[in-house]
């Protein structure tokens, strides 16, 4: 049974490099990359470091990509309707698995003494929300069910000083849990996070935070069948009740309330209301020039460039690929933060999206995707449009135009 460090692999072949050209970046023969990835041997301690650089990965995450080791899958059928469908649902359950468990175990509580200090639980929920924003999600799936623990824990056992502290962490870890689901499209997993956020933010007595942990609750909705009209009954009362409270200073609320209007110009923009959607957008983008410049504050991403790439994603659901090329053309991603980096990728799958509109240019909007790829590679393995157009472009595969789908079907797990 050969077996695989897929995650290695896949992103070796991301950047572009083969075996021969990472063996000859790091000094080594082929044959040593070859037995790396195919879990036969492991780095030596000195070659990792240099490892992580060519692959442009941190330590740690090369650290996780050696570990996750799983059998070889045979290359080149296009999975049909029943077995594409279950091994996608696999995916899905393998990188969740560790936060069902966790919401589905009511009883356990730790001694006291076992409970981590704020400042800790504070580093390791912003910790998985980096993880999140970089496009890491095996990793911050990994983490979820620990930091939830934590967070759980410090919220039973704060003293009273810290109680306020604790819940706004609890809540934070929650949003992060609510966002990795429904990147997946786990609406109901998405949903009930979400609705522990608001619990523990109602319970901190924040604003911003509840009004996040409501964008969250809207995103698990629209992972889920028949609820287009809940998503934006929660969308609408959650940004009147926002707008309700007057002016205010604080970039956490201004961050939450743009997010909201947001997300809100999208969903009208795929129901065909495109004077309501460019309505949204616009007060979105008062808003961000309220704010003054490209933050993230609640992990919300919110600013002027963010605007603009909800824009293209309207217009793309709006049918309107000249409107969405138009905006992606005057795009400069490079002014997110730096953390941002699966709200780029999202750019190129967007815009994948619209190559298939009209003509449908399936070259370019495989070059889209490679790009999306390229620029977070766990980006097209996680996000359930970008897989759903790998699969569309398998159907009415053209091998001459477009050679690179088939690597990249397969690093996305929709080869068997």
């Amino acid at each position: 049974m050969a077996l695989k460090r897929h995650r290695l692999c896949h992103r070796r072949k991301a950047l572009g490099l083969s075996q021969e050209q990472l063996a000859e970046i790091l000094g080594v023969e082929r044959s040593t990359v070859v037995r790396w990835e195919g879990a036969e041997t492991d780095p030596q301690p000195w070659h990792r470091s240099r490892i992580a650089d060519a692959l442009r990965v941190t330590l740690e995450q090369l650290d996780e990509m050696l570990a996750d080791v799983s059998v070889a899958t045979r290359r080149g059928r296009i999975m049909g309707d029943e077995t594409r469908d279950a091994a996608v649902g696999a995916a899905r359950s393998d990188l969740l698995t560790g936060l069902r468990t966790f919401l589905t175990s009511y009883l356990p509580d730790r001694p006291v003494e076992q409970v981590r200090p704020l400042a800790d639980v504070r580093r390791s929920v912003g910790r998985v929300h980096g993880l999140y924003q970089r496009a890491s999600y095996s990793s911050a799936a990994r983490l979820l069910p620990d930091v939830l623990g934590q967070a759980t824990d410090l919220a039973t056992h704060a003293p009273g000083a810290q109680r306020v502290r604790a819940f706004q962490l609890l809540a934070a870890a929650y949003i992060a849990a609510s966002k990795l689901a429904a990147k997946v499209g786990d609406g109901e997993s998405a949903l009930m996070t979400a609705d522990r956020a608001s619990t523990a933010a109602g319970l901190a007595g924040d604003r911003a935070l509840l009004a996040v942990a409501a964008y969250q609750a809207a995103c698990g909705l629209l992972r889920l069948p028949g609820r287009a009209d809940q998503t934006a009954q929660v969308l609408e009362s959650s940004i009147d009740q926002l707008a309700s409270e007057g002016p205010v200073n604080d970039p956490e609320l201004i961050s939450a309330r743009g997010a909201l209007l947001l997300l809100a110009a999208v969903v009208a923009a795929g129901g065909g209301e495109q004077k309501a959607a460019g309505r949204l957008l616009s007060q979105a983008d008062g808003l961000a020039a309220e704010l003054g410049s490209d933050r993230n504050c609640l992990w919300t991403g919110f600013g002027p460039t963010n605007v603009a790439i909800h824009a293209v994603s309207a217009a793309v659901r709006a049918g309107d690929p000249d409107r969405a090329v138009a905006v992606a053309m005057q795009l400069d991603t490079s002014k997110l933060p730096a953390v941002l980096v699966g709200r780029r990728a999202q750019v190129h799958v967007d815009l994948a999206l619209a190559s298939m509109m009209g003509a449908a240019d399936r070259s370019a909007a495989v070059l889209h995707l490679l790009e999306a790829e390229r620029t977070a590679a766990e980006v097209v393995q996680a996000n359930v449009h970008a897989r759903e157009l790998i699969r569309d472009l398998l159907s009415k595969e053209r091998r001459a135009a477009t050679p690179g789908l088939r690597p990249l079907a397969e690093r996305a797990g929709l080869l068997v």
